[in-house]
C-alpha cells in the first residue's frame, strides 16, 4: 500500500505503519461535490484559457477562412485585383463578428483547453502547407505580408544562388578538362620535340663519325726501326699479340722477363681500369731496363710535339665516345648554340688546363700537353667531359676517380686568350612577335592589360630554371648571369631549398610576430655567430667577442630584426638610427627625446647609391631618375661623394643621426669604397655620435667571398648596423637588420614591427641557405671561380681599349666593367640576351656581373665568350 511518503508497506507494520497512521489523520478529505463546487467558483489559473489566446484564435480563424477563399478564387482563374477585393470584403465581414468564432472562456470545460491547442496546431500545419513554408512555421507569420514577401524573395535568391553555383561547378569542370587536354597536348609536343632532337643528334653523330679521319700515328722514342711501317692503332686483342710473339720466337721458350716500360708506355698505361692497355699492330721487342729517373734524357730521343695542328682531329678514345653521346646533364648544362669556327675553337683549346708535370720528362709533358689540348677541343665541341676523366688527363697516372675535384673548383691555371672570341658574333635568338607562341602572346597581353607598367620587360616569358640556367615558354635556354638581381645564390630550383619550403609550409607557414616560432631565433643566432667568427660589426675575424679597441663603438653583442625585403630593412635601420640620435641628444643636453625640436635628425647618403623605393629609402637613394617623380621627399638629407675625404667633415655634423653607405655599390655602378675612406668615415661618425649603416643587401652574404663586404677590413671601419636581404633565402622574400646591442637597446616593444617579417617559412629557408653558403668548401670553390672570372674580365680592357674603361670594378662575384660611351651598357645587355646570356646594367656607364654563387667555370667561360662577342659587335 502506498503511504504517501515514498513507501509501499502494509498498514500497521512497524514504524512505517505508525507513520502512515499519523499522516492519514492530518489529511483533508474532500468529496467530489466539494471539489466541483470549488472549480465553479474559481478555476485553476494554469488550466484556464487566457482571453488573449482566445482573441488570437478568433483572428486566426478569420485568416484561415480568407486564405481558403483566396486559394479557391486563384483556382477559378480570377485576376489578382478581384481576388484581393473579395478577400478584403470577407475579412471585414468576419472581423465585425469575432465573438461568434470562438467560445467564451466561461463556457469551456477544463478538457477544452487541450482541444483548442490541438486544433490550433492542426490549423497551423494546414496554413504552413498552404504557404509552402517549413514545419517550423511561427505563429503570426500568416498575418505579416511583408514577412511573406521577404521569405518569398529569400527563397528566390537561394534558388538563384544554387543555380549559379551549379553553373560555376559545371564551368570549372569544363575549364579543368580543357586544361588537362592542353597539358596533354603540350606534353605530347615536348615529347615529339625531344624525340626529334635526339634523332637529329644521332644523325649528326653518325655524320661526324663518317667524316672523322683516321687518327695520326704518334712518334715513339723507343720504337724499333723495323716496325716503322706497321699500322699503329689501339687494340684489345691478345690473340694478335700472341701471334706476333710466335713469329718472333718459333721455339716454345719461356716468355721474356717483363722489363720496365718506357716513359711513353708508362704514361699510356697509368689510367685507372686500363690494365693491359697496349699498342697493337706492331709489338715492341723486349727493351733494356730503363735508366734511373735521375739520369737526364736527351732531347733528340723524344722530340716534343709542339707543332701539332690544332684543327687536326683528336685521337679516338676507347669505348663509347662521350663527346658524341652526351649525358642528360651535359645536354642540359651545355652552352647555347654557337656560330664560331674551328680556328676560334682552337683558340679556346689553347687555354685548356695544363698538367703540372711532376715526375715527368719533357717528352712526357709534351705528350700530355697535346692530349690535354685534344681533350679541351673535344670539350668545346661537344660539352664538358666527366670530371673524373678530366682529372685523369690532368694529373696523370697517379690520379684516381675518388680524388676528383669539386665541380666548382679549378685545380689548374688557365691561359687567358689574346684575341676576343668569335663564337657569338651573331645573335642566336630572335624575339620578334612572329617567333612568339600563342601562350607567350596571351601572357604578355595579360600583363600589359592588368600589371602596373613600371617595368620594361623583354618579350618572352620565363617558365622554369635549374642552376644557372633558365628556359622560356618557347623552349629558349639562357645563362642567367643576373641571378634574379643577385638573389639566387644557389641558382634556380635548388632541391634543398625546395625541400625546406615544402616541409615548412606543410607544418607552419605564418604566425605573425605576436608569437615565437622555431626558426627566427635560430637564423638570428646563425647570423650573429657567423659574424663573430668571420668578422664584421666590430668583430675581428675568428673572435668570439669584440676587440677592446672597439668598445667605444658599443660592440658588446648583436641583435637581429627580420623584415620582408631590402627596402624594409633599410627603412628599419633609418628609424632605429633616428631614435638613437634623439636619445643621444637628450642624454647630452638633458632634454626630452620626444621633443620635436630635436636637431639630431639629419641623414647622410652618397652619390650613385640605391637603398630602395619607399619614401624613406628613396630619400637616401641619390639618383635623379628615381627621385624626380616623387619629390618633395623626406627633408634633412645630405648627399656626399664616395671615397671623397674632403666632404666628410662638411657632411657629417653634430646634427647627423645616421650615415648610410654601400661598401660596394650595386645599382650605382659596382664601385667599391676604399678602406682608408671607410676608416675616416667611421672616425667621423664616432666624433659626432652618428650611427653608421652599411647597406650590404647586394654585396653581403659571401658575394665578395666573405660573409660581409667589410669582414676582411680592419675593425676600425666596421659599422653599427648592417642591412641584408637578397641572397638570404635564395629568392624567398626576407630582409634583416643586424645591429650592435647598444644600438638595439633604444628599441622597446611597440617602437617598430612587421606582420610578415621573420615568418617560420622565410627563416627556415634562410637558415638552410646560410648554412650552405658558409660551408668552407663552398666558399673556397666560389673564390676560385670568381678569380677565374676576374682574370677574364681584366683581360677585356686590353682587347677593347676604345670601348671599355681600364679598370674592372667590384670584388668577388659582384663585378662591373665601365664603358666610355654611356649608350653601350644597355646595348651590350640586349646583345647578350640575344645570344642567350642575362646581364644587368649598373648606373649610367657599367654592366654588372652578379651570377649565382655556385656557378661553375664552364658557365663563366660561356658568359665571357658571349661578352667578347657583344663587344666585338659594338666595335664593328
Amino acid at each position: 500500500m502506498y503511504n504517501g511518503i515514498g513507501l509501499t508497506t502494509p498498514r500497521g507494520s512497524g514504524t512505517n505503519g505508525y507513520v502512515m497512521r499519523n499522516l492519514s489523520a492530518l489529511r483533508v478529505h474532500e468529496t467530489a461535490a466539494d471539489r466541483a463546487a470549488a472549480w465553479d467558483v474559481a478555476p485553476p489559473k494554469h488550466r484556464e484559457p487566457d482571453e488573449a489566446i482566445l482573441e488570437h484564435e478568433r483572428k486566426r480563424k478569420v485568416e484561415v477562412k480568407c486564405l481558403e477563399l483566396q486559394l479557391q478564387l486563384e483556382d477559378d482563374g480570377l485576376d489578382e485585383d478581384t481576388i484581393n477585393t473579395r478577400v478584403e470584403e470577407l475579412r471585414t465581414t468576419l472581423n465585425k463578428d469575432l465573438a461568434s468564432l470562438a467560445p467564451s472562456a466561461k463556457k469551456l470545460k477544463p478538457s477544452d483547453t487541450h482541444g483548442i491547442a490541438a486544433a490550433k496546431k492542426a490549423e497551423l500545419d494546414k496554413m504552413a502547407r498552404a504557404f509552402g513554408t517549413k514545419s517550423n512555421y511561427t505563429e503570426g507569420d500568416a498575418f505579416d505580408r511583408e514577412k511573406q514577401e521577404e521569405n518569398k524573395m529569400r527563397r528566390m535568391v537561394e534558388r538563384e544562388e544554387r543555380e549559379r553555383k551549379r553553373e560555376e561547378d559545371r564551368l570549372r569542370v569544363m575549364e579543368q578538362k580543357q586544361k588537362w587536354e592542353a597539358d596533354k597536348r603540350e606534353r605530347d609536343r615536348l615529347r615529339r620535340r625531344e624525340e626529334d632532337r635526339v634523332r637529329r643528334e644521332k644523325e649528326e653523330t653518325g655524320r661526324r663519325k663518317e667524316r672523322m679521319p683516321p687518327p695520326p700515328v704518334p712518334a715513339f722514342r723507343d720504337r724499333p726501326r723495323d716496325f716503322h711501317g706497321e699500322r699503329d692503332r689501339r687494340s684489345r686483342s691478345p690473340r694478335r699479340d700472341r701471334d706476333v710473339r710466335r713469329r718472333r720466337s718459333p721455339s716454345r721458350s719461356p716468355p721474356p722477363r717483363r722489363r720496365s716500360p718506357s716513359p711513353v708506355q708508362s704514361k699510356r698505361s697509368r689510367s685507372p681500369g686500363r690494365a693491359g692497355y697496349r699498342r697493337s699492330g706492331s709489338v715492341t721487342p723486349p727493351l733494356r731496363r730503363s735508366p734511373p729517373p735521375t739520369r737526364p734524357r736527351e732531347r733528340s730521343e723524344s722530340p716534343p710535339r709542339r707543332g701539332r695542328d690544332r684543327s687536326e682531329t683528336p685521337p679516338r678514345r676507347r669505348g663509347r665516345d662521350r663527346s658524341e653521346s652526351p649525358t642528360r646533364q651535359d645536354r642540359e648544362l651545355s652552352p647555347p648554340p654557337r656560330n664560331g669556327t674551328d680556328q676560334d675553337r682552337g683558340r679556346h683549346a689553347s687555354r685548356s688546363p695544363r698538367p703540372t708535370g711532376r715526375g715527368r720528362s719533357g717528352s712526357s709533358d709534351s705528350s700530355m700537353s697535346a692530349s690535354m689540348q685534344s681533350t679541351a677541343r673535344l670539350t668545346r665541341l661537344s660539352g664538358p667531359l666527366p670530371v673524373t676523366r678530366l682529372q685523369i688527363l690532368a694529373r696523370g697516372s697517379s690520379a684516381t676517380p675518388s680524388a676528383a675535384p669539386r665541380r666548382h673548383a679549378s685545380n689548374v691555371v688557365s691561359e687567358l686568350p689574346t684575341t676576343p672570341s668569335t663564337r657569338y658574333l651573331k645573335p642566336i635568338y630572335d624575339f620578334s612577335a612572329h617567333t612568339q607562341s600563342s601562350a607567350t602572346k596571351i601572357t604578355i597581353a595579360l600583363g600589359d592589360e592588368y600589371l602596373l607598367p613600371v617595368y620594361s620587360r623583354p618579350p618572352f616569358v620565363l617558365s622554369h630554371g635549374r642552376g644557372s640556367w633558365v628556359w622560356d615558354a618557347d623552349g629558349r635556354k639562357f645563362l642567367d648571369f643576373s641571378a634574379g638581381i643577385a638573389v639566387n645564390a644557389l641558382g634556380h630550383a635548388d632541391p634543398g631549398v625546395s625541400q625546406v619550403l615544402q616541409q615548412q609550409s606543410s607544418t607552419l607557414l605564418h604566425t605573425s610576430n605576436v608569437y615565437y616560432n622555431e626558426w627566427a631565433p635560430k637564423l638570428a643566432q646563425l647570423l650573429v655567430t657567423l659574424t663573430e667568427k668571420e668578422g664584421g660589426l666590430g668583430y675581428a675575424a675568428g673572435s668570439t667577442s669584440p676587440s677592446s679597441s672597439t668598445a667605444k663603438h658599443g660592440a658588446h653583442g648583436a641583435k637581429v630584426f627580420f623584415a620582408n625585403s631590402g627596402t624594409e630593412a633599410n627603412e628599419g635601420a633609418l628609424k632605429i638610427a633616428r631614435k638613437v640620435g634623439k636619445d643621444r641628444w637628450a642624454a647630452a643636453t638633458g632634454g626630452n627625446a620626444d621633443d620635436p625640436s630635436c636637431p639630431k635628425t639629419q641623414i647622410v647618403c652618397f652619390e650613385n647609391s640605391f637603398h630602395g623605393r619607399s619614401m624613406g629609402a628613396l630619400s637616401v637613394t641619390s639618383t635623379e631618375k628615381y627621385q624626380i617623380p616623387f619629390r618633395p621627399l623626406i627633408p634633412g638629407i645630405s648627399v656626399g661623394k664616395l671615397n671623397d675625404m674632403e666632404c666628410l667633415h662638411r657632411l657629417i655634423t653634430d646634427d647627423t643621426c645616421a650615415v648610410i653607405v654601400e661598401p660596394i655599390q650595386g645599382e650605382g655602378g659596382a664601385a667599391a669604397a676604399n678602406q682608408e675612406w671607410l676608416t675616416n668615415l667611421r672616425k667621423r661618425c664616432d666624433e659626432t655620435g652618428s650611427v653608421l649603416i652599411y647597406d650590404e643587401i647586394q654585396c653581403g652574404l659571401y658575394r665578395t667571398g666573405n660573409l660581409w663586404a667589410h669582414s676582411a677590413l680592419p675593425i676600425d671601419c666596421h659599422p653599427d648596423i648592417i642591412t641584408m636581404a637578397k641572397p638570404l633565402a635564395n629568392g624567398y622574400p626576407i630582409g634583416a637588420v643586424l645591429l650592435r646591442d647598444t644600438i638595439a637597446s633604444t628599441m622597446t616593444p611597440g617602437t617598430h614591427g612587421t606582420t610578415f617579417g621573420g615568418s617560420p617559412t622565410a627563416c627556415a629557408v634562410g637558415h638552410h641557405v646560410l648554412n650552405r653558403l658558409s660551408d668552407r668548401a663552398f666558399v673556397a670553390g666560389m673564390k676560385d671561380i670568381s678569380a677565374h672570372m676576374n682574370s677574364r674580365l681584366e683581360n677585356l680592357p686590353k682587347m677593347f681599349p676604345a670601348i671599355l674603361q681600364p679598370h674592372v670594378r667590384g670584388r668577388g662575384f659582384i663585378r662591373g666593367i665601365g664603358f666610355n660611351d654611356i649608350s653601350h651598357p644597355g646595348e651590350v645587355v640586349q646583345l647578350a640576351r640575344e645570344r642567350g646570356v642575362f646581364l644587368l646594367t649598373a648606373g649610367k656607364d657599367a654592366v654588372r656581373f652578379v651570377p649565382s654563387l655556385n656557378v661553375n667555370k664552364e658557365e663563366v667561360d660561356i658568359a665571357m665568350d658571349v661578352l667578347e662577342g657583344c663587344l666585338s659587335s659594338l666595335r664593328g
